[in-house]
């Protein structure tokens, strides 16, 4: 409950950033010149510096091998990589080493395919790392006089943003309150899953199962962010929403194409204004759901009433941001909310269904926590280590970002024995690392008995080996909510379904599409359990 004070100090800063104007709190956003990133064409030689304690020199960048662009080209066209650049990660750091540059025309990236690596990567990035610009999302902000959040902002004014979503994004405390609003989306989404089987034809199967959990996350990330359902687990999904989740969909897509032309070839391209056309179908409902929230506010406080609330009402009472950077921040926070799950879950489902042994082991520890009907809380996913191990593994073999990168915009940085530097962009190949033998045995096999506190493996294990939602200050916002989104659902759809594998006995692989997904659709077998026999697609089991 917030203090009637604090309400209306924020009923009057939400007020009076609504009558100066959206364009008035955009002034001074504009993007941070670091400059071009290392090209070819500009030098990168630097003077060689010894390595501290020894006598020999450092190399410089010049002298790092890798493929020419017409190399990459052939592997990504000719030999297929196209939409398999997570496996050309491992191929390449097969013959060039764990360290090695890429051309792309002008633009020059190292690619760094060791955990030790990636550390020292990720231990000088200073005080505002940088990923990449993302031009084309900064480019549609200055465009329409958006504000830019957290995915999109550099330097200090990413570091405020951040300072001021942390807190309700990433304190224990205040994540655990999210839990009542996603087992609500939880408890919608297995009765959805019972009318999928019903309309099936067979009683058991659904059919992709990765759209039907983006639609669940989708609507989890928005009861977070904008206190509010969006309808995807209807038994019919609301025109508007799914008007909503295809611009999604549509503006990710769009991105991949525009970034491979220059910027002053896109106002002129068809791409360009279906991608500036979603992204203004995005904010618009944004801003719709914004609103809706600040008149409830206005309405409690006219009727002198207590305001409660989470996310967005903390945001738009705390008057520690405009509203237009509430709408850019709460925006881009909603894209990255739900592929994470939802990619995440699709393969962890896909694995149980094909291991029944770790599943029954998974649906054990979930009925001795939580027997009956006792629902799952925070606190109660923290006595499910197993629970919590098979989320890591499946993050481990199909990472959603299989590959991030650091653009180095403070100081020349020492890798291996190559320095670097300021200006260079580094690709961190975690998909590589997450299949390395020697941090990972047996790295494409299943196990999350590897991640279990006290297992020898464990010890053995490289903490930069496995890093799915980044590291330090510009590690993943979403994360702990992400986490409690996919525990929460994994536990409780194994606690109510016994899950078995596609008949047809498809086999899936992952592709990268901007992010690791199923290359085809996921069908699964959802038994109910408890039930003495239950006939599947001509195999009988028992219920459990």
């Amino acid at each position: 409950m917030l203090r009637k004070s604090l309400m209306n100090v924020g009923l009057r800063v939400v007020h009076r950033q609504r009558q100066k104007g959206i364009q008035r709190f955009t002034a001074g956003l504009s993007p941070v010149n670091y400059g071009d990133i290392h090209r070819r064409d500009a030098s990168t030689t630097t003077t060689t510096t010894p390595v501290m304690g020894t006598n020999n020199k450092l190399k410089t960048m010049d002298e790092l091998g890798g493929p020419s662009f017409m190399t990459t080209l052939y592997w990504l066209f000719v030999k297929g990589y196209f939409q398999t650049t997570q496996q050309m990660q491992i191929e390449h750091s097969k013959i060039y080493g764990p360290l090695w540059k890429s051309t792309y025309g002008p633009l020059v990236v190292v690619n760094v395919a060791s955990a030790e690596l990636i550390e020292q990567v990720l231990r000088q990035e200073g005080r505002h790392p940088v990923r990449t610009d993302m031009p084309h999302w900064r480019s549609y902000r200055e465009l329409r006089n958006q504000a830019h959040g957290p995915l999109t902002e550099m330097g200090a004014k990413w570091q405020r943003i951040r300072s001021i979503l942390n807190p309700r994004m990433l304190k224990p405390k205040h994540v655990s309150s999210y839990s009542n609003t996603i087992n609500e989306v939880v408890t919608d989404f297995i009765s959805r899953v019972a009318r999928l089987r019903e309309t099936n034809g067979h009683g058991v199967m659904v059919n992709d199962l990765t759209g039907e959990l983006y639609k669940f996350a989708f609507e989890g990330i928005c009861s977070v962010l904008f206190e509010t359902r969006m309808g995807c687990m209807n038994e019919v999904v609301p025109e508007e929403t799914q008007k909503f989740i295809l611009s999604v969909g549509e503006m990710f897509q769009l991105s991949q194409v525009i970034v491979l032309f220059p910027k002053s070839y896109w106002p002129y391209l068809t791409f360009w204004k279906k991608f500036v056309a979603a992204w203004d179908h995005l904010f618009k409902v944004a801003e719709e759901l914004v609103q809706k929230k600040m008149d409830e506010i206005q309405k409690q406080v006219h009727l002198d009433e207590n305001v409660e609330g989470a996310y967005l009402t903390h945001l738009l009472l705390s008057d520690q941001m405009t509203f237009t950077e509430i709408l850019g921040s709460i925006t881009e926070l909603l894209l990255a909310g739900v592929d994470t799950t939802s990619n995440t879950i699709s393969w962890c489902l896909y694995h149980l269904a094909k291991e029944p042994e770790i599943q029954e082991k998974l649906y054990q520890e979930v009925i001795g926590v939580c027997p009956g009907d006792k629902m799952p809380t925070s606190d109660d996913i923290a006595q499910m280590p197993y629970l919590k191990a098979i989320i890591r593994e499946t993050l481990r073999l199909y990472p959603v970002v299989p590959g991030n990168a650091r653009l180095t915009v403070e100081n020349e940085i020492v890798v291996g024995d190559h320095l670097f530097p300021k200006k260079t962009l580094f690709h961190l190949c975690h998909y590589a690392v997450s299949y390395d033998e020697r941090i990972f045995p047996d790295a494409h096999t299943f196990l999350p008995q590897r991640w279990l506190r006290g297992a020898e493996e464990k010890s053995k294990q490289h903490p930069f080996g496995s890093v799915p939602f980044g590291f330090g200050i510009r590690a993943c916002l979403g994360r702990r909510v992400a986490e409690l989104e996919m525990y929460l659902l994994l536990s409780r759809l194994i606690k109510h379904y016994e899950v078995r594998p596609d008949p047809a006995g498809t086999t899936v692989k992952p592709i990268t599409r901007t992010l690791l997904c199923p290359a085809k659709e996921i069908n699964l077998q959802f038994l109910d359990r408890g039930k003495e026999k239950v006939h599947v697609l001509g195999t009988t089991f028992s219920g459990g």
